[in-house]
């Protein structure tokens, strides 16, 4: 039974591909639920572990914001004199008690910084959660297209199955009769073989992406996904690569950059300030219980900076400016070279899979099918059979690896530019 539905699901299969066909009703039978790449990037920003991180620390900033805009507590002191001695003052007799409040006054503007600092932080921490989020979509992206992929190539390999699987009884048959010898037979059976194995190979890949795909999700349990979506080249042309260059400025991780430096900044004005004293003003009333008398006292403190004038700090807080704007610099020159690269990928393997699917993938099952009505009616041996059908079948698993390299090298342009996803790509294979 199991093995006649697989037949069945073969046979489907190559019908579908020799068509050109990809329809619901010409799919290959999956397990799990179908999931478009909208709702495949949804899921990833709800549930990613990092983009909930970096969503927590723009809450944290926050959060440190508004500890920083509170001023200094004042100070209750309770001060007993003159008690548990000898003499006059063995008892409680002569104690004089103080109680007094004293308040820190920050000076130098230390306050103001300091929120300044975290309000700052708040919107570097920002522009990381920004990045986070274009990164996981090129990484949902790239990976919703895997699955497609894959799923493209099982079925091509099981569809390859079943085509050498048709031929098996034709070339029995014509051994039996003496028209060929055991060695055709064999090669046929081998070459049978070896498609099937291809098959567990391609869905053993197939896991491993629904896992990449999963993983993405911070889901560490497997489950089957099948994708569905275009898969086929873009109709559209992309601005030049200057332009694209140019557009590079408003990402999220060159902004963040630019943020950060401008934290660091107020790092340093903060640092400055902390090299300011600040003045601590004190006022109580003292009981002089001996004479039972009161009176009032006032104090002032400031330190003394004779030896600590915060220069380290300083000097710190001006380095990390100087290694922030370096970090931005070297943020910026990577995200050209991987614009550069990505379109330079797009550039070669577009025009790759636009022609191996008009007319390479389209002439090699041609010939594959006239080979096949010309070894059946016998003009041709078994070797041109066999050729033809791994030249058939070879030539739209490269079709399916340029189409894969092709679109997300797309994706990665309009992710990383900010462009918006193409919407006149021409109709795609629904997986």
């Amino acid at each position: 039974m199991n093995g006649s539905f697989r037949r069945w699901r073969m046979a489907l299969s190559g019908a579908c591909l020799s068509v050109g066909l990809t329809a619901p009703a010409c799919a290959l039978e999956h397990a799990g639920p179908s999931l478009t790449l909208d709702a495949a990037i949804v899921t990833a920003l709800a549930q990613n572990a990092q983009m909930r991180i970096a969503t927590e620390t723009i809450g944290v900033r926050a959060a440190e914001a508004r500890q920083a805009s509170f001023l200094p507590n004042p100070e209750l002191g309770l001060e007993v004199e003159n008690v548990l001695g000898s003499g006059l003052y063995s008892g409680m007799d002569e104690a004089d008690l103080t109680l007094g409040v004293s308040q820190l006054i920050e000076t130098g503007g230390k306050r103001e910084s300091r929120k300044r600092l975290f309000r700052l932080s708040e919107l570097a921490a920002t522009t990381e959660r920004d990045a986070v989020e274009r990164a996981l979509r090129e990484a949902v992206t790239h990976a919703f297209n895997e699955l497609i992929a894959t799923q493209r190539e099982v079925e091509t390999a099981s569809a390859a199955v079943e085509n050498i699987r048709t031929l098996v009884p034709a070339l029995r048959r014509r051994f039996e009769r003496g028209a060929s010898s055991e060695a055709d037979l064999n090669r046929g059976l081998l070459a049978l073989e070896l498609a099937e194995i291809r098959v567990t190979a391609k869905e053993a890949e197939l896991r491993k992406a629904q896992q990449a795909l999963l993983a993405l999700w911070s889901e560490n349990v497997y489950r089957p996904i099948h994708a569905e979506g275009s898969f086929a080249v873009p109709a559209g042309q992309l601005p030049g690569l200057d332009e694209l260059e140019a557009r590079l400025d408003s990402h999220p991780a060159v902004l963040g950059g630019q943020k950060t430096i401008s934290a660091r900044r107020a790092a340093f004005d903060l640092e400055q300030a902390n090299a300011m004293p600040d003045v601590t003003l004190g006022a109580g009333a003292r009981r002089f219980s001996g004479t039972d008398e009161s009176a009032l006292l006032f104090s002032v403190s400031i330190p003394l900076t004779v030896f600590d004038r915060n220069q380290g700090n300083i000097d710190a807080a001006s380095r990390r400016i100087v290694q922030a704007d370096l970090d931005a610099q070297q943020t910026r020159v990577e995200l050209a070279r991987d614009l550069q690269q990505v379109y330079q990928t797009y550039q070669s393997r577009c025009p790759e899979a636009a022609r191996l699917g008009s007319s390479i993938v389209p002439a090699s099952e041609k010939t594959s099918a006239t080979i096949r009505e010309g070894y059946l009616g016998g003009r041709f041996g078994v070797l041109e059979l066999l050729d033809a059908l791994q030249t058939s079948t070879e030539s739209r698993l490269q079709e399916t690896q340029a189409l894969l390299a092709c679109v997300n090298a797309l994706a990665s342009i309009e992710i990383m530019t900010g462009l918006p996803a193409s919407a006149d790509a021409a109709e795609g294979d629904e997986q």
